[in-house]
């Protein structure tokens, strides 16, 4: 009810005293009077009548509308969390994680993945698939994880020669190392070690360089990545000597020919090379590290066979895409971190005389960008031309 002046407060003299009664009636028989001088006209709103059932169906109609659209809108509202970068990372991992190895099936590289992906999988709560990616010094394989989402979903096992070595070697890579790849962590460092087949007439390194004296680019020395080829370089360059370089794309291919004499020298990763070693089918004849090797604790280093100084060891780790969110580099890297404490890892990694690092991404990174400038500085010296 509306009034139309201050005068209208008031109270009509005629107005119903108890009830509406009046107003309930037919408008031909509501009680007619006229309006006083200086009497203010009072507004009156219609009494209110009961709902109709088309009345309750509209408002029903209305109020089932209003309630899908709320539902819509919580429904919405949902969607958007759970696609959130937030919400995927507090979620992180529910589903495989997919480990790109740059090694066909059998080798050193295969065989460290294989070892801490059990356990990688159980500190993460999700499965860790293997992905063979072998070839190109491992290009194919760190392109694939460095093109793939910054998820965590797919990261990557490198070691020194493929992420280090290959933009000296591989001027034309389609990636770049450093910017299109998140270090993850540190894992071993491994020396590399020379071995010849049970059968060679060679039984130690000073052999293998009288040997190359004598016949200048006769003995051949076989190589699976970049790192062991500089090896062999600094080994040549040091002793003033010729060798004939093999590259080949894994120890699956080379190893036949190491066992059947077609191949003199292999070099491989003290990871690799142990259980051929223990084995009987080849002898070792010197590792490249500074110290000797525990696992092969009666191979001389190549410093203590006639080369002082010479020290050549490389590293392995775990990369993922460039971007991937730092909660899930954080994750994964102490999920790393406890794989790595897990004493059957230990075990083993020992056995192979490899030296668990660890540590955060940080310490790769620096060890990348170190390795970079001194390996790539060594490349030019040793006359190593990139491919």
């Amino acid at each position: 009810m509306a009034r139309t002046c201050a005068a209208a407060s008031a109270k009509p003299s005629w107005a119903p005293t108890r009830t509406n009664s009046a107003w309930d009636k037919d408008a031909s028989e509501r009680p007619k009077r006229s309006r006083q001088p200086g009497e203010c006209r009072i507004r009156r709103s219609p009494p209110s009548r009961p709902y109709s059932q088309g009345d309750s169906m509209f408002r029903n109609r209305q109020g089932h509308q209003y309630l899908m659209a709320r539902v819509a809108a919580v429904l919405a509202f949902v969607q958007i969390s759970l696609a959130s970068p937030a919400f995927a990372q507090d979620q992180y991992p529910s589903k495989p994680i997919r480990l790109i190895v740059p090694f066909p099936p059998g080798g050193g590289g295969d065989k460290l993945a294989r070892t801490i992906a059990p356990v990688l999988g159980d500190a993460l709560h999700a499965k860790i698939l293997i992905d063979n990616r072998g070839g190109a010094n491992g290009n194919i394989a760190l392109q694939a994880v460095a093109t793939s989402p910054p998820d965590g979903y797919t990261i990557g096992l490198t070691l020194t020669d493929h992420i280090a070595l290959s933009q000296a070697m591989h001027p034309n890579l389609s990636y770049d190392p450093v910017k299109d790849l998140a270090s993850l962590g540190l894992i071993v460092s491994t020396p590399y070690v020379f071995t010849v087949s049970a059968e060679s007439s060679i039984d130690s390194i000073a052999g293998l360089l009288a040997r190359a004296r004598k016949e200048p680019g006769a003995a051949s020395i076989g190589h699976p990545t970049v790192t062991p080829l500089l090896a062999a370089h600094l080994l040549q360059k040091s002793a003033d000597v010729k060798f004939n370089f093999i590259p080949y794309r894994g120890i699956a291919q080379g190893m036949p020919d190491l066992l059947g004499g077609r191949l003199d020298v292999w070099i491989g990763t003290s990871v690799t090379m142990r259980s051929f070693v223990d084995g009987g089918k080849v002898r070792a004849i010197g590792v490249t590290s500074a110290q000797r090797n525990p696992a092969l604790p009666k191979v001389p280093t190549i410093a203590e066979s006639g080369v002082p100084g010479f020290e050549l060891v490389t590293w392995y780790g775990l990369v993922a895409p460039a971007h991937t969110p730092a909660a899930i580099v954080e994750r994964l890297n102490a999920a790393l971190g406890a794989a790595l404490r897990d004493p059957g890892v230990g075990e083993k990694l020992d056995a192979d005389g490899a030296v668990i690092l660890g540590g955060p991404p940080v310490n790769m990174a620096r060890a990348l960008r170190a390795d970079m400038e001194r390996l790539g500085r060594l490349i030019k010296e040793v006359g190593i031309k990139p491919e």
